[in-house]
């Protein structure tokens, strides 16, 4: 073997060992699920269709493994729909993927690629119309008295549908506690007059509060295995419809 031949022999020779390195300190790493088999993953995705924006997030996490979600080796992609997710590790310690998507579609493609190999799930959901009707944008309404809410379009009584009244005022919350009501879907849901208070030590009982109401409906889908190695059985995709208006709470 010629000198020249030799030298790069040896580089050769390098570079498969630093990548053989790479790979065993990714299998290695607490903080990833490089090297961990598909069927103890559980995949948790949630669609958040919002009056002006649909979002997708996804988490991985073992299911033995207390909850923490977390990315796979360096070099893997998740795709949904055919467009790479950001990768995002948060202060908390999670990792996660999402997609800003330009609407809600019937069906989410998700294909992720570990170890050299890629698994293809796919959920397909029902997005169902949600419109605040009442009350009027902007209107206001005594806490002395009942605050009437309804909406558009119901899917009876067998549904649910969560209720969630807030605000916030200079970083100060106005209304306290939180509202927070699961009701059935049956358009229509009445807050019983006096419910809503006004935070004590902080603002003034007869206080007008800029606040909103925020209605939500979720629904549970599983995931069909395209291709590929499975995830854990109780991987699934929530998909959430979110509709909020404005109004003004007075004593």
């Amino acid at each position: 073997m010629s000198a020249r031949l030799a030298k790069l022999a040896v580089v050769a020779a390098g570079v498969v060992g630093l990548a053989g390195l790479a790979a065993a300190c990714d299998s290695d790493n607490p903080a990833s699920l490089c090297g961990a088999a598909n069927e103890g993953i559980q995949v948790v995705a949630r669609v958040d269709d919002h009056d002006t924006s649909t979002r997708i997030e996804l988490a991985f996490m073992e299911v033995d493994g207390g909850g923490i979600s977390r990315g796979f080796c360096s070099d893997d992609v998740v795709t949904i729909n055919g467009r790479e997710a950001e990768k995002i590790r948060r202060p908390s310690g999670n990792t996660v993927f999402n997609l800003n998507l330009a609407e809600p579609v019937d069906r989410y493609t998700i294909a992720v690629e570990n170890d050299g190999k890629t698994t293809e799930l796919v959920a397909d959901v029902e997005a169902t119309a949600l419109a605040v009707t009442g009350p009027a944008p902007g209107s206001g309404w005594s806490r002395a008295g009942p605050l009437k809410i309804s909406w558009e379009a119901a899917l009876g009584e067998s549904s649910e549908l969560t209720v969630i009244i807030q605000d916030a005022i200079g970083g100060s919350t106005c209304l306290e506690p939180l509202y927070r009501a699961v009701v059935a879907d049956v358009g229509a849901y009445e807050v019983p007059a006096e419910t809503l208070t006004v935070a004590s030590g902080v603002f003034a009982a007869k206080a007008e509060c800029d606040a909103f109401i925020e209605l939500l409906r979720v629904d549970e889908v599983a995931f069909d295995v395209r291709s590929g190695a499975g995830f854990h059985a109780d991987s699934h995709l929530l998909f959430a419809t979110e509709r909020g208006i404005d109004f003004v709470s007075k004593p």
